[in-house]
């Protein structure tokens, strides 16, 4: 198994993630400046804890949770997601609704050399990848 702690950096987007970002309800503006971030996310865990902070654009959000427990996910630009995160194998899949009650779905697929996120928008079936590398 990869080892999942550890710190990453955004390398990539697809080209996708803009519709992404648009079938989620972002804005122009904030589509615009997502699109030009560069974020990082540190994984840590202790206790069967798992912590991932995301820092974005100045901005840090941390959040902690246990897998298969339903847990508040505080992203960087300050929503807050209901989320559960269950682990197969090498891979995190996180299921999170907004609270418009729209639902996400997240995969996290680490490899020695970083993780590829997949990103699906259950209302509209639009997918996305981010990709970061192991710092």
């Amino acid at each position: 198994m990869v080892q999942i702690v550890g710190k990453y950096q955004h390398v990539v987007s697809s080209p996708e993630f803009a519709d992404y970002l648009k079938a989620v309800g972002g804005d122009d503006a904030r589509i615009g400046l997502l699109l030009k971030s560069n974020p990082s996310i540190t994984i840590s865990e202790a206790g069967g804890k798992w912590t991932v902070t995301v820092g974005n654009e100045g901005k840090e959000s941390s959040s902690v949770f246990k897998l298969g427990e339903p847990y508040d996910e505080v992203l960087p630009q300050g929503a807050t997601l209901k989320s559960v995160t269950k682990r197969e194998g090498d891979k995190f899949i996180t299921e999170s609704t907004v609270p418009d009650g729209r639902r996400g779905l997240r995969t996290y697929e680490f490899t020695d050399a970083g993780i590829t996120v997949h990103l699906v928008d259950e209302k509209s079936g639009v997918k996305a990848t981010r990709t970061y590398k192991r710092v």
